[in-house]
């Protein structure tokens, strides 16, 4: 009497046993998907591009944005702060950041290629430089 129970309840039907293996979702194909209203997805040539992938994680990462050192532009001007590095689902050495659709204009301002430097994630605030670095003018009077 004390196994007649036991025994039931260990016998269930196989149809409620049964539990989805995989809970998969859809390949992405594109990154559009993921790009909140109000702002755009700006593609980016990155000059430390390797050095990112290892760094970064499949997705990206927050970011500070620097114009790299070529022939025809001197480097190390900040064009933007904390921003969202996004790496392409189709190419992942391809990045593009996300910013806020009146902000896209001056990072096409730049040329690039551009080095990232990686911030902490859990701080807020991004903001794109609206100039670089200031001059100052002193006139003497006598």
């Amino acid at each position: 009497m004390l196994f007649g129970p036991i025994a039931y309840f260990s016998q269930s039907s196989p149809e409620e046993k049964e539990v989805p293996t995989s809970f998969a979702l859809p390949e992405v194909k594109s990154a559009d998907t993921f790009i909140p209203r109000g702002f755009v997805l700006v593609p980016i040539e990155m000059a430390n591009a390797e050095s990112l992938s290892s760094l970064v994680g499949d997705v990206g990462g927050v970011v500070d944005l620097y114009l790299a050192t070529t022939d025809r532009q001197k480097g190390g001007q900040k064009v933007g702060s904390r921003l969202k590095l996004l790496r392409a689902p189709l190419n992942p050495q391809q990045y593009a950041v996300l910013v806020k659709d009146s902000e896209s204009s001056r990072i096409l301002q730049h040329p690039g290629p551009f080095v990232a430097v990686v911030q902490n994630p859990e701080t807020r605030g991004a903001e794109v430089t609206t100039n670089g670095p200031s001059r100052v003018k002193i006139d003497y009077q006598n």
